[in-house]
């Protein structure tokens, strides 16, 4: 009769042991998602800071010039000024800058335009989330003064205005397709769906001009 009940009692051991292990399975996996999603939220938050800071600093460190001439992604400029934070910068053994690194694992391009009238800042291969967001954020609020154009495409030449085809708004050529708004475009702003047409290919690039 003793070892009947010490049967039982380790028979519901077991099952409840399992419910305990099936409770943890599905909390661990709920908390793995929330983690995932409150990480990719933090990187977006991060990028739209990032944008804004070396637009203003760049802004302001060129205020009193006609052009933004010496201004790229390499230059010593971008170190003795302080134009990009530290913690995206990557360095060669010298010293020099190597590369602008993004929160997604990718780079980012700082250079100018239009005999160095125009600068742009480029991220390349964002993720489709942080692509949507990026587009269709209002940045001349976010900014200020001096914005010349929000783009995001499958080409990446479509992004900075150096492709020889057109840049200002909704289209599609050499297999490339682009968006881009802006005070002088066909369209002032990109909507969701537009945005999420282009973020979807997974080959996308977003970058976000400026002029004197």
């Amino acid at each position: 009769m003793k070892n009947c009940n010490l049967k039982s009692e380790n028979g519901r051991s077991m099952i409840e042991m399992l419910g305990v292990l099936a409770i943890i399975g599905v909390l661990s996996v709920g908390g793995i998602a929330g983690y995932s999603k409150a990480m990719s939220k933090y990187k977006i938050n991060k990028t739209i800071e990032q944008i804004s800071l070396i637009a203003a600093n760049v802004q302001a460190f060129y205020g009193t010039q006609k052009d933004f001439a010496g201004l790229s992604g390499r230059s010593n400029i971008i170190k003795k000024a302080k134009l990009v934070p530290e913690e995206m910068l990557e360095y060669n053994t010298n010293g020099t800058i190597k590369q602008i690194n993004n929160e997604f694992g990718n780079t980012v391009e700082l250079d100018t335009l239009n005999n160095d009238k125009e600068f742009y800042i480029e991220y390349r291969f964002v993720s489709q989330e942080a692509c949507i967001e990026l587009a269709t954020q209002d940045w001349s609020s976010i900014t200020g003064s001096g914005l010349r154009y929000v783009a995001v495409a499958t080409d990446e030449d479509c992004v900075t205005g150096l492709y020889s085809g057109p840049t200002t708004g909704v289209g599609a050529t050499d297999n490339s397709t682009y968006i881009v708004a802006g005070p002088n475009s066909a369209i002032t702003e990109i909507s969701i769906d537009q945005a999420a047409n282009i973020c979807a290919s997974g080959n996308y690039f977003f970058a976000i001009g400026f002029k004197k």
